[in-house]
């Protein structure tokens, strides 16, 4: 059962991720959705997206309000030869597992000061996570050690001419995880082309889990206990084996009352809560048409420490001791852009990497070498009122796929964004954008606690869609 639940500790890395690698968001407004690649920014969100082109902003004070909402889908295709003896299964060996996560409030504030050649900048993101994740019929992961139970009670007493050939359960599972980052910084404008910023970052993290695995059964056949094939709830049958055997072979008594605890109802109710300070440095170049940028966020060292609802479930939560803690850690992430105006239209590439590999958190078993994405996006002023764009971005993962679990997993994936931003006034401009996301599949095979082979398929999709509100003072 601690093998089953243990996997749990990284719910929160399935929840929503609107862009960028698998521990960070990237996506910090609605212009982002609608053109991607926001390295050069002199907008609102320059906060985040370029810090140091603050100092060329226009003097006053810049004010960008967003909203997000995302919807994901999480399919596992799980192939497992027991499961064809699962009450529900119709005799298949493969089965669907899906969670769905719908987060409608994904917020993002950025305020500028710009004075001469300085700036003075706060803004609020999240960072990571951001939204609930739900599956309503558990995770193969789960249903796999459940699925020997007709194996193990055959095994246990042949001589007294005891078998099974199906199970039946219920499973629930919900995770919910978000990480709010707060920054605060300075930009200095050194030369007429060129600016520096450094700002501070604190972190901080909130997840819960909760779940179930009840109602376990099986369909035990045995005349020495007046059993006939019919389903009953698996700890009254091996509370009965141990009774009635029990005492006749002792052996076979411990085992039923070890089954007998497996298969009762258990609970899972644990939070997370963590926080984190780091700092973060940037350069932006700018020289007529041409403008650059350079950008180290320092890792993020959060640890978790664990809330464990014990007197729920003494068995499970026990698993997670209350003051306990564990590493997760968002990489350090280099961002470097380049743009070029064009006439009306602006064109930006873009190249993120993140230093995964020197992270510690729940991918580290499953990491190979670090995430890169490559984004490119382009703007057009099609008047003095309207500005449309659109641009597309590459995550590329290096991960060991036969390392993911149901719960924890990653795929490298392809964004577009389109979307439009129209200056109401002086005072105000509106951004809106859409932008959807499409996976790479992914396969993991490998051999369960028994030694039986098993193959996963993992597959995402994702939509984001927000708008945003840009004031100038």
């Amino acid at each position: 059962m601690k093998k089953i639940f243990t996997i749990l500790l990284s719910l929160a890395t399935v929840t929503t991720a609107l862009a960028g690698g698998p521990m960070t968001n990237t996506n910090q407004s609605a212009a982002f959705l609608r053109s991607i690649a926001r390295g050069t920014t002199l907008d609102t969100d320059a906060v985040y997206n370029n810090p140091a082109g603050t100092a060329f902003m226009e003097d006053g004070w810049h004010l960008g309000i967003n909203d997000q909402m995302a919807k994901q889908t999480r399919t596992i295709t799980s192939t497992f030869a027991l499961f064809a003896m699962g009450a529900g299964n119709n005799g298949q060996t493969t089965k669907e597992f899906t969670g769905e996560v719908f987060s409608p409030l994904v917020p993002s504030v950025h305020l500028t000061w710009k004075k001469n050649r300085w700036a003075v900048m706060l803004g609020m993101g999240v960072n990571g996570g951001g939204g609930s994740l739900e599956f309503n019929d558990g995770l193969g992961s789960f249903e796999r050690q459940f699925s020997v139970l007709p194996t193990g009670v055959s095994n246990l007493g042949k001589e007294y001419g005891l078998s099974a050939n199906q199970y039946a359960m219920d499973m629930y599972l919900k995770g919910s995880s978000q990480t709010l980052a707060f920054n605060a910084g300075v930009a200095f404008r050194i030369t007429d082309w060129l600016s520096a910023a450094a700002m501070v970052r604190y972190s901080t993290s909130s997840n819960a889990y909760e779940g179930y695995i009840k109602n376990i059964q099986i369909n035990p056949t045995c005349a020495a206990l007046g059993l006939n094939g019919a389903m009953m709830s698996a700890p009254t049958f091996f509370q009965a084996v141990d009774a009635k055997l029990g005492a006749i072979n002792p052996t076979i008594g411990a085992a039923a009352d070890q089954y007998a605890a497996l298969t009762s109802d258990h609970i899972l109710d644990v939070k997370q809560t963590g926080y984190s300070i780091s700092p973060v440095l940037a350069l932006y170049f700018q020289k007529g048409k041409w403008a650059a940028s350079a950008k180290y966020e320092f890792k993020m060292a959060t640890e978790l420490e664990i809330e464990s609802a014990s007197a729920k479930d003494k068995v499970i939560n026990n698993i997670f001791p209350n003051g306990a803690k564990v590493k997760a850690e968002t990489p350090a992430l280099l961002a470097l852009a380049a743009s070029r105006e064009c006439g009306p239209v602006k064109i930006t590439a873009e190249y993120h990497l993140f230093f995964d590999k020197d992270a510690e958190n729940s991918f580290s078993s499953c990491i190979e070498g670090n995430t890169m994405e490559y984004l490119l996006g382009a703007e057009w002023q099609i008047s003095k009122k309207w500005l449309v764009s659109c641009g597309a971005q590459r995550t590329q993962l290096d991960m060991n796929e036969n390392a993911y679990s149901d719960m924890n997993y990653s795929i490298s994936s392809w964004s577009t964004g389109i979307g439009a931003a129209y200056q109401v006034c002086d005072l105000l401009r509106i951004n809106v954008g859409i932008m959807p996301t499409f996976y790479d599949e992914a396969t993991a095979v490998g051999k369960d606690s028994n030694g039986l082979d098993f193959k996963d398929v993992y597959n995402r999709t994702s939509m984001a869609w927000g708008i945003g509100l840009d004031f100038k003072f």
